[in-house]
C-alpha cells in the first residue's frame, strides 16, 4: 500500500484519470479528518492557528499509520491531503478480498466521528471521485489561507502598508468569468486592481496587498464569500469589503452585514454602482484627499 504525502492532491488526480472505466474491483476508502479544523474556531484566534492546525495533523497522522497498518494485505495507495482528509484507493487481488475490507472499513469508521468515513466502488462513486480530485487543488489554498493569517508581523503591517500606498488598490474576488471580465474592464480604468477567483486567494491577496476596499461574490467555489469576509476582518477590523451576489435573500444581508460587509450590491451592477462603491471607502476618500494621490504629490 503506497502512502503519499507531497503533492497527494496531484497523484490523486492522475489516478482518477487512470480509473476512469470505472472498475468495480476498485474501493474508495474516504476519511474526511478536516472536519477536524473549524473554520469560526481558526479565525477567531489568529495566535492560535498554527497549534490547531498541527494538533488536528497529528491527530490525522496517527490515524494513518493506522490504516497503512490494517491495509498492509492490500493494493494501492493513501493520499494524505494538505487539508488533513485521506483517500484511500484500494484494489481488490480476488473478490475473497471483499468482506475482509468492508469489515477493517467498519472498525476504523467506529474510531471516528459520525459523517467523517465513507466507503464505495469507483463504478459507483467516479464522478464524485473526479469531483473530489477537484476540490482537493482548491484545498490546498484553503490551508494556506490559514496560515497566512497566522503571520503575525505581516497581518500587524497591513494598516500601515495602505496607508504608505499612492493610489488605490482595488480587490475584486469572483469566480464567473463574464461577471469578473465586466467588473474589471470597469475598475482597472480608474484603479489598480487585483483579482481573485476564490476566497482562499483573496484572504492571502488581502494580506499582502492591503487593498482599499473589496468586492467579494457571496458564491463561492471552495470557501464561501462569507466566510472569506469573516476571515478578511479577523485580520483587518476595519476591511472596506462589498458583497456582491444576485441573492438578494434577506438572510444572506443580514449575515453579512454581521460579518462586516460595509455595503452589498446586487448583480447585475452598472458602471456607476461600481465606481460609487468604491468612492464610499474611506481609505480610498482619504487617500485621494491626501498629498500622496494622483498629481497633487510634492513630488509633483
Amino acid at each position: 500500500m503506497k502512502l503519499v504525502r507531497e503533492s497527494a492532491e496531484h497523484f490523486f488526480l492522475t489516478q482518477m484519470e487512470k480509473l476512469r472505466g470505472k472498475p468495480d474491483d476498485c474501493f474508495g476508502l474516504y476519511f474526511s479528518m478536516s472536519k477536524n479544523l473549524k473554520h469560526d474556531e481558526l479565525v477567531s484566534d489568529l495566535s492560535a492557528i498554527h497549534e490547531r492546525i498541527e494538533k488536528a495533523r497529528a491527530h490525522r497522522d496517527v490515524f494513518v499509520e493506522e490504516l497503512q497498518s490494517v491495509l498492509k494485505d492490500f493494493e494501492g495507495s493513501i493520499c494524505c491531503f494538505k487539508d488533513l482528509d485521506i483517500f484511500a484507493v484500494v484494489k481488490l487481488k480476488s473478490e475473497e478480498q471483499r468482506t475482509p475490507l468492508r469489515a477493517l472499513f467498519k472498525k476504523l469508521q467506529a474510531k471516528l466521528p459520525k459523517g467523517m468515513a465513507d466507503m464505495d466502488t469507483f463504478a459507483n462513486q467516479a464522478r464524485a471521485y473526479q469531483k473530489l480530485a477537484d476540490q482537493k487543488l482548491l484545498s490546498v489554498k484553503c490551508i494556506g489561507s490559514y496560515e497566512a493569517m497566522a503571520d503575525v508581523h505581516k497581518v500587524e503591517s497591513i494598516t500601515s502598508r495602505r496607508k504608505r500606498r499612492e493610489e488605490p488598490l482595488v480587490m475584486l474576488v469572483e469566480d464567473d468569468r463574464f461577471t469578473a471580465h465586466y467588473a474589471s474592464s470597469i475598475l482597472s480604468t480608474k484603479f489598480d486592481l487585483v483579482v481573485c477567483k476564490d476566497g482562499e486567494s483573496a484572504i492571502e491577496q488581502y494580506i499582502e496587498t492591503a487593498p482599499d476596499i473589496v468586492f467579494m461574490d457571496v458564491h463561492l467555489p471552495g470557501m464561501t464569500g462569507h466566510q472569506a469576509l469573516q476571515a478578511i476582518h479577523a485580520v483587518d477590523p476595519g476591511a472596506f469589503v462589498v458583497m456582491l451576489s444576485v441573492d438578494t435573500m434577506r438572510e444572506s444581508i443580514q449575515m453579512a452585514s454581521s460579518l462586516g460587509a460595509s455595503k452589498f450590491i446586487k448583480k447585475p451592477f452598472t458602471k456607476e454602482r461600481l465606481i460609487d462603491a468604491v468612492n464610499t471607502s474611506p481609505y480610498v476618500r482619504a487617500l485621494l484627499k491626501s498629498d500622496r494621490a494622483g498629481t497633487e504629490t510634492m513630488f509633483h
